[in-house]
């Protein structure tokens, strides 16, 4: 070996004892030694770019992993760093062709199986990456991120089924692991499991006693349950264990009424106007101070930490109102010439009952008062027809509805009531509250013939500035976080459900849950006269979705939020037009 030789593998082999030893900037001086003798030298390169990529150089270190992979262009390690730089510079699409390249040729990496469904995550494409987390666990099924991270697809695509069994692995695998049992707790809650939340985070505390996140899920669970005294006490532990926590801040925000600016409001003040304080916090913070500050009557101030916090959740998201309104219109055609004859070969039999609206419409209210009645069941918010529509969309490819056939459509439906019953007694109709199913109204249609749609209906403006005021924080919601978008999207929305009417007539019942709690008896009557069901007086029952401590009078309520809406209208008469 020449003398340079000897001196550049004497140079590589100490800069990956010092890299090992986590003497990264180190290490990268050796490896710079070797590059000014000689540039192209592949392993060098390599080890140079991770050094820039741990040092938040991305950029960087792809033009160096670039310049080994011209000399290895099959070695699978080069590869797979290449995918996770491109990752992190936000090149997902290179990203994801790089890492494919890496996992065909080591096919036995569960690492770069696992930054394969990063790269697939941050693209949208939850199926994918679920794949690539579920190759992952498959190789290295002791691991308990990649069962989170396949867990997180899983719910993310709609799985929940699936995704409640990996949580659980996760868990079972790693006792301590705070957030699966944060993830896990919160879809058990959502699904209406609070019992088994409950019980879930009582094992995760025993574990962790300190985890602020544990607490304010088992507070959430307790709120649930109709605990709202224990509730209470539970965020105000989880904010004593952290201070700054948004969230537990909001929670505890709606669980009570305030009736003045005690020190809970200040405290969520504090959170909110701090530059030192995480962004989400702060927003968090920003829609708990205006609920509270509504609540004691200072509605101006109230309105103006709405705005703020939405403007600040604004900036952290993409949304076009033009490219959704396309959207919803589309949505409509596929099925504007769609032939009833496919209705014959879907189940006779499934009767469940989509109840649907934008948020804040009172699906969660009306979902409580159908539940009292013997005949029905509610089942929550189920992401299932959603997931279901996704997976005939990407086997049929595109296909038009008469090319697909008949019993396919059956084969949906009867998918979706086999997951939906899951969730309710036998016997009961399901009720599910998804707010997303007006995307799915043709399907269901076609799928679940002798299904009824319940669409809930406030007036605009309240309906506006309820969504307004509401953090919604899941995809699909970014529509309203400027009041400009939010009317739009709104009155987009309303002649989809305008158009839907036309194209399936006596499917879809309109509903203004607010003035059916005024006068419950003969709506009730006739909408369970228009479900094909007998008039129970159960349906007469108190119904309260969102109770709070210390509540007001039905006319306290009527006239703070009589109020509220009459500030409303002189900030912002837009609202109204």
């Amino acid at each position: 070996m020449q003398p340079q030789g000897r001196t550049v593998e004497s140079l590589l082999q100490r800069g990956i004892e010092l890299h090992q030893a986590g003497r990264g900037t180190e290490a990268a001086g050796l490896y710079q030694q070797i590059l000014r003798l000689d540039g192209g030298h592949p392993a060098a390169n390599h080890l140079f770019g991770l050094t820039l990529m741990q040092q938040g150089e991305p950029t960087a270190a792809i033009r160096h992993i670039a310049v080994a992979l011209k000399t290895e262009p099959s070695n699978p390690q080069y590869l797979a760093n290449m995918g996770v730089a491109l990752s992190s510079a936000g090149r997902n699409d290179e990203a994801v062709e790089v890492l494919q390249r890496a996992v065909a040729i080591q096919p036995a990496s569960a690492e770069t199986y696992s930054n394969l469904g990063m790269a697939n995550r941050s693209l949208g494409r939850f199926n994918e990456a679920a794949d690539a987390y579920r190759h992952a666990a498959e190789i290295r099924p002791t691991e308990p991120a990649f069962h989170f991270r396949l867990a997180s697809m899983l719910r993310q695509g709609g799985d929940h089924f699936a995704a409640e069994a990996s949580y659980r692995k996760a868990i079972e695998l790693r006792p301590g692991y705070a957030e699966a049992y944060d993830r896990l707790a919160f879809m058990l809650i959502d699904q209406g499991r609070a019992a088994e939340a409950l019980e879930l985070l009582d094992r995760g505390l025993a574990v962790l006693p300190e985890e602020a996140t544990l607490h304010m899920q088992r507070a959430r669970s307790l709120y649930a349950g109709g605990a709202i005294n224990e509730a209470i006490a539970g965020f105000d532990r989880a904010l004593t264990l952290r201070p700054t926590y948004g969230e537990a801040h909001l929670q505890r925000a709606t669980s009570v009424r305030h009736r003045a600016r005690d020190g809970a409001v200040a405290a969520m003040e504090g959170v909110f106007r701090s530059e030192h304080v995480d962004i989400v916090d702060r927003i968090f913070a920003g829609f708990a101070l205006g609920k509270a500050l509504a609540d004691i009557g200072d509605h101006s101030g109230s309105i103006a930490a709405f705005i703020e916090a939405n403007r600040m959740q604004r900036q952290r998201v993409t949304f076009s109102l033009n490219r959704e309104a396309d959207l919803l219109k589309s949505e409509l055609e596929r099925f504007r010439d769609a032939d009833e004859m496919l209705l014959s070969g879907a189940s006779s039999a499934a009767n469940p009952v989509f109840i649907v609206g934008l948020p804040r419409s009172g699906k969660s209210t009306l979902e409580l008062i159908l539940a009292s009645h013997p005949a029905f069941a509610g089942a929550g918010e189920l992401p299932t027809m959603g997931r279901l529509v996704r997976e005939l969309l990407r086997e049929t490819g595109g296909l038009p509805l008469s090319a697909i056939p008949a019993n396919r459509f059956a084969a949906l439906g009867r998918a979706y009531m086999e997951e939906a019953q899951r969730l309710i007694p036998d016997g009961k109709r399901v009720i599910d509250t998804m707010p997303s199913n007006y995307h799915y109204l043709g399907f269901i249609r076609l799928a679940l013939p002798n299904a009824r749609i319940i669409h809930c209906v406030r007036p605009p403006a309240e309906h506006r500035v309820a969504i307004f005021e509401k953090f919604l924080t899941g995809a699909g919601f970014e529509y309203s976080n400027e009041l400009g978008e939010l009317r739009g999207y709104h009155s987009a929305y309303s002649q989809l459900m305008s158009d839907w009417h036309t194209r399936f007539p006596g499917f879809i019942r309109d509903l203004d849950v607010g003035a059916l709690m005024s006068d419950r008896r003969a709506p009730m009557a006739s909408l369970l006269q228009f479900l094909g069901a007998d008039w129970d007086e159960a349906c007469l029952a108190p119904a309260q979705s969102e109770p709070q401590q210390g509540d007001w009078s039905s006319a306290e309520r009527a006239a703070n939020h009589s109020a509220h809406m009459a500030a409303w209208r002189e900030v912002h008469p837009e609202l109204w037009a």
